[in-house]
């Protein structure tokens, strides 16, 4: 870094210092208000642009039904046009509705008659979804086979299928899947073979799946609940009561697990309770208890990724325990449960625990868990492959889980995001299918009640989109994501780099990482995107040799570097790049990231 400290010096006379910002990761939570509501409602990192998709009361203004509030987990269209977004309006009237993101239109695809949760109709039948009620519809999902799924949130809820979503006017043809047991429904989501995983949300909530007969089928097919083996066979074991229990605080819900069958292969009970009836009571639960379903608390959402050794894993919020489970699917009837986060996970922001006043899944966050992990609700897989998750707070904090080595087990976890909106909770956050740096959130409940749908890009300097990539830490393992494009190093840390080509196109050809210094307040000039170095400002080499030089070849398996930050750089930065020659002799750029000192 001496190159560096020679810059510095001849600059720092002219530097003002620069605000103070906020980076990732976030030091707290945001104070809780109104006034910016309307404007930046998120606490964001330096880098984070957040905008306004739209809002209830605009919606309203043109027609949508007053009932179609509490905007919860919404859904995309593969081509990122379309957002489909459930209402989940616990005293009926709520549904699912789709926005065009490009017209700014909107279309009903199931709202309710308003007549309450009570008038649903519990025959399948007799269901036709143009007359029938409605109620808490809370997660909506977008399947490979071009359709939308989403279900109903309270007791006896139903699963339900919209087979035309993207039809342009309607109307629409919307399936009730009474093949899918009545649970409360939140999470859904199916893997890599069309296996649908889904959760019952309550004290005693169950997680299960459903095995269709044929590939993109929801009609036929067989329903398992997830029992963890020590539980199953711990004779203070009591499915029935809630995960707190007292004789429940005695077993192990966690490590080997079995799926067990609530029915045969043609959907048929092997239970003595019928899983199968609806709206009067949870039949699902019940049938659960019965083949001893492992009880937890209040899991909501799930999402569905693989760890290293390639095995999938279903990520489950459990939001009375101030957990996240990492499920992975070892064979179609075993896996393993493993708590991939919880309050004791540390907090990459203080090096402490995410919550130092919980040790436990049965005691309280404490009365101030303002700053602290709690009550995880709505989680989504990011570009990265980090997981994010969403509280049911207000503020409501999206915190960053990392799993570094890919075990199944997050190493650390730190506030990105943090929601200030005064009485609300921040909800579905989903990463645009297109644009994987971008992504939308809903802010429910406000106290405005004006839910609304936020949009944030989080890639202030994209490079190429090509074979080459560049990581970056701070007296951490480089790594790159939303938030991480600016980093904030301080004196004596320690900033690593690595450059990678992740499909290998581009090992033993001449690359440089390299590195030029601006002044924070002035910003960087903008010359030439995706070059987000000045080609008439000095440029030195980080790793590698210099642009146009190139005496260094990429190594297989990246080339990487590690320096030590000198004192005396407030109020300025520096923009990292990489660069390297394709076999056809064209430059190939990395996204660039800026070291604010």
């Amino acid at each position: 870094m001496r190159n560096i400290t020679i810059l510095s010096a001849a600059l720092a006379a002219a530097s003002p210092l620069a605000a103070q910002n906020a980076f990732y990761p976030l030091p707290g939570s945001a104070d809780v208000t109104s006034a910016t509501e309307a404007t930046t409602p998120f606490e964001a990192p330096i880098g984070v642009t957040q905008t306004l998709i739209t809002d209830r009361n605009t919606l309203m203004a043109q027609g949508l039904p007053a009932t179609a509030n509490n905007w919860d987990m919404v859904a995309f269209s593969p081509d990122s046009r379309f957002i489909f977004v459930p209402c989940e309006n616990f005293g009926g009237g709520g549904g699912v509705f789709r926005y065009d993101t490009l017209t700014g239109d909107w279309v009903e695809i199931f709202i309710g008659n308003g007549l309450g949760v009570g008038t649903r109709h519990t025959d399948p039948g007799t269901f036709d979804h143009a007359t029938d009620e409605t109620a808490a519809n809370d997660p909506c999902t977008w399947t490979p086979w071009g359709t939308i799924i989403f279900g109903e949130e309270t007791t006896g809820g139903r699963f339900f299928e919209c087979t035309n979503p993207l039809d342009p006017t309607g109307p629409f043809h919307v399936v009730w899947h009474d093949s899918i047991p009545s649970v409360r429904h939140e999470g859904m989501r199916i893997d890599s073979q069309g296996t649908l995983y889904y959760i019952d949300e309550s004290n005693s909530g169950c997680i299960y799946k459903f095995v269709p007969t044929t590939y993109g089928d929801l009609s036929a097919g067989q329903s398992f609940v997830l029992s963890v083996d020590a539980y199953a066979n711990d004779p203070n074991a009591v499915p029935s009561e809630n995960f707190d229990s007292a004789s429940n605080r005695l077993t192990t819900r966690a490590g080997q697990a079995t799926w067990v069958p609530l029915t045969d292969a043609n959907n048929q009970p092997l239970t003595p309770t019928s899983p199968f009836t609806y709206v009067t009571f949870t039949a699902g639960q019940l049938a659960a208890d019965e083949v001893f379903g492992t009880p937890f608390g209040r899991p909501e959402d799930l999402d569905i990724g693989r760890l290293a050794n390639g095995n999938e894993v279903v990520y489950v919020a459990l939001t009375s325990e101030n957990r996240v489970l990492s499920i992975e699917l070892q064979s179609a009837t075993t896996c393993m449960v493993r708590d991939f986060c919880n309050y004791d996970t540390i907090n990459l922001a203080t090096g402490v625990d995410v919550n130092p006043t919980q040790s436990d899944p049965f005691t309280s966050p404490g009365a101030d868990p303002d700053d602290n992990f709690d009550d995880p609700d709505n989680l989504t897989i990011g570009p990265d492959g980090a997981v994010y998750i969403l509280e049911d707070e207000t503020p409501g904090d999206i915190w960053k889980a990392v799993d570094v080595d890919g075990d199944g087990v997050a190493e650390h976890m730190a506030i990105f995001l943090s929601l200030a909106t005064t009485g609300s909770e921040p909800t579905g956050l989903i990463f645009d299918p297109n644009d994987p740096y971008r992504a939308i959130c809903c802010i429910q409940h406000p106290a405005s009640g004006n839910d609304a749908l936020w949009s944030f890009e989080t890639r202030p300097f994209p490079g190429a989109d090509l074979d080459l990539t560049i990581e970056t830490g701070v007296d951490a393992v480089p790594s790159k994501g939303p938030g991480e494009f600016l980093r904030n190093p301080k004196a004596f840390q320690t900033v690593s780099v690595r450059v990678d080509s992740p499909a290998g196109s581009l090992y033993g050809q001449p690359y440089a990482a390299m590195f030029q210094l601006f002044d924070t307040g002035v910003g960087q000039p903008l010359f030439l995107p995706p070059l987000w170095l000045n080609p008439f400002a000095p440029s030195f080499p980080l790793i590698g040799g210099f642009t146009g030089q190139f005496a260094y070849a990429l190594p297989y398996g990246g080339g990487s570097a590690a320096v030590i930050v000198p004192p005396g750089l407030q109020g300025l930065s520096v923009m990292v790049q990489a660069v390297a020659v394709g076999v056809g002799g064209e430059l190939v750029l990395t996204d660039g990231v800026e070291l604010q000192f």
